[in-house]
């Protein structure tokens, strides 16, 4: 990984897949830091403290994965990052973050606690039930049944990787930082 280029004139296959075994290796470490707030936060739902320990982790992911797009742009390329690629590396990096909170919530789901989705599903029932919800559209809520683990996984998975695309944006506005006394690069 020592043979990233700061000045970013030549991409070589090795510094796209150093961008990605990074990427992978923060992502990891963020994936863990959320998938044990997550949990926490499962197992102790009605814990004010833990409530707001979660609430907490939520906020600092972002800095967290900021400072990680910071520690990239400085150890790996040089002190230097233009938007693109600090959205690109911040965007792998909570894709990855993903794929590891996503395993934390099927584990929970299929695992820990496999009847929690039926469960949930109940109390939207018997809640809709109370506010005189249209039978019919109850109805339809009870053929469509209750969803397996790993659906809810992968639905979850779209999302954390749609808000991190999304929070990328803002890490790559802030991480971002020109080489002002680069030479321009010659358009072939």
């Amino acid at each position: 990984m020592d043979n990233l280029q700061p000045d970013n004139q030549h991409v070589s296959m090795e510094n796209v897949t150093g961008k990605y075994r990074v990427a992978a290796q923060f992502g990891l470490y963020l994936g863990v830091y959320m998938g044990v707030f997550y949990l926490l936060g499962v197992f102790f739902p009605d814990q004010g403290l833990i409530k707001s320990l979660c609430s907490l982790a939520n906020l600092a992911m972002f800095f967290i994965a900021y400072f990680m797009v910071k520690r990239y742009r400085d150890q790996y390329l040089g002190g230097y990052i233009s938007f693109r690629q600090a959205w690109s590396f911040s965007f792998w990096l909570y894709t990855f973050t993903a794929i590891i909170l996503s395993a934390f919530t099927f584990v929970h789901l299929q695992f820990l606690q496999p009847d929690y989705l039926a469960d949930m599903m109940n109390q939207v029932l018997t809640m809709l039930e109370e506010m005189n919800y249209p039978s019919e559209q109850m109805d339809a809520l009870i053929d469509f049944g209750v969803p397996t683990a790993i659906q809810v996984t992968f639905v979850y998975l779209w999302i954390y990787i749609i808000g991190g695309a999304l929070l990328s944006l803002i890490n790559a506005a802030i991480a971002k930082k020109e080489n002002l006394f680069q030479e321009p690069q010659q358009q072939a």
